[in-house]
């Protein structure tokens, strides 16, 4: 009786596998259909594309529109149902985005490098795979290499949530007359990797100072007693771990795994919301999108009041100021030049009011750009 319930039991398990594999099989056929059908409709977009960059070739225009690229991305995040999400849409269509733009003509980015550093993570999030990528030793270099046309784009980190600004940045945009085409927020996660898999056996730690400075203090708790070696970028400490039996370094989970390193702790920046600025910049001047930023650099003479006019000619064209910053100026001790994000566009009417009295008010203003915003995730 038990041996015929068994084989009884066997058989209709059997048959419950052979079912399954049934339906999977249906459900890959189904999938076959559809990615042929989308790599029709691919195709068909990059012959659009194409058709779009010999237009713009012919009117003078760059390959790259950050107006148009972030309006698609928005429009289509907008139409996320059941599991297709707004930050996998974005995800997806930044790579046919970069694709479509490839077609068009070469698009090099400058970054600060070398490869797998969080600014290289971003330019990838911003201009997609099909981008050409140039790591560069210092910012300066990045801003140089746009500025003489080697590079069509440069991208900045210029301030983080929790550190506040990228040292000496801003300072560039008053050496080179560059234009801000766009703004990015870039998610920071942070990760210990070493060669030594034991992190009892740590004796030295390599790091870029931002990374140090968002980690302090889980740091303190569990390497009290490690040594720091602040270097150029988070890259370069990741190879001087790999070098180095008892050194590690801090950086991404993507670093680590360019360079064949151990993951000791993920996730140890001190903040969970750990978020860097980065700037697109190039010799483009976006367009209006209405939901848009105005950078400006503006120097002031030492008088009572001066910036509090600069500031009223603000506020009463109801112009939000959305961050200030002053920079010792170059050359002349204790006289500082201002850096101001406003919300608006330089076309709109009352951004180019203010502007024209800033004229009036200021010693000298130089206008950085006016560029969509960025979303903050």
């Amino acid at each position: 009786m038990h041996m015929k319930t068994g084989v009884t039991t066997n058989m209709a398990s059997e048959k419950d596998e052979e079912a399954g594999w049934g339906d999977l099989e249906l459900c890959r056929k189904d999938i076959d259909a559809i990615d042929t059908e989308i790599l029709s409709l691919l195709s068909q977009r990059l012959d659009a594309a194409a058709a779009i960059g010999r237009i713009k070739d012919r009117m003078g225009l760059a390959v790259f529109d950050p107006v148009r690229e972030k309006t698609i991305l928005d429009r289509m995040a907008e139409k996320s149902y059941g599991r297709l999400t707004p930050a996998a849409i974005r995800d997806i269509y930044t790579r046919i985005i970069s694709a479509g733009r490839a077609v068009q003509g070469p698009l090099k980015v400058g970054f600060l490098g070398p490869e797998a550093t969080f600014s290289h993570q971003a330019a990838i999030s911003i201009f997609g795979n099909s981008a050409e990528f140039c790591g560069f030793r210092t910012f300066e270099d990045v801003f140089g290499s746009v500025e003489k046309g080697h590079c069509n784009q440069g991208v900045i980190p210029v301030e983080n949530s929790l550190e506040g600004s990228v040292a000496g940045v801003w300072d560039l945009f008053n050496k080179f007359d560059l234009k801000i085409c766009g703004e990015f927020y870039h998610r920071i996660r942070l990760s210990l990797m070493a060669r030594n898999k034991d992190i009892n056996g740590i004796r030295r730690l390599y790091s870029h100072p931002m990374p140090l400075a968002q980690c302090r203090s889980w740091l303190k708790s569990h390497l009290p007693d490690v040594a720091f070696e602040s270097v150029e970028s988070t890259s370069l400490a990741a190879k001087m771990a790999a070098d180095d039996p008892t050194g590690a370094a801090l950086g991404s989970r993507h670093l680590a795994e360019t360079l064949g390193l151990s993951i000791l702790k993920e996730d140890i920046e001190d903040e969970p919301h750990n978020v860097t600025r980065f700037l697109a910049v190039g010799n483009s001047e976006p367009r209006p999108t209405g939901k848009d930023k105005t950078t400006l650099l503006f120097f002031l003479d030492h008088s009572p009041g001066a910036l509090a006019g600069v500031l009223s000619s603000l506020a009463e064209r109801e112009i939000n100021v959305c961050r200030i910053e002053s920079r010792p100026m170059p050359m002349r001790s204790w006289e500082y030049l201002f850096f101001v994000d406003l919300e608006g566009h330089r076309e709109d009417p009352a951004m180019a009011e203010a502007m024209a009295e800033m004229k009036n008010l200021c010693v000298f203003v130089k206008w950085l750009g006016s560029y969509p915003s960025g979303d903050v995730s």
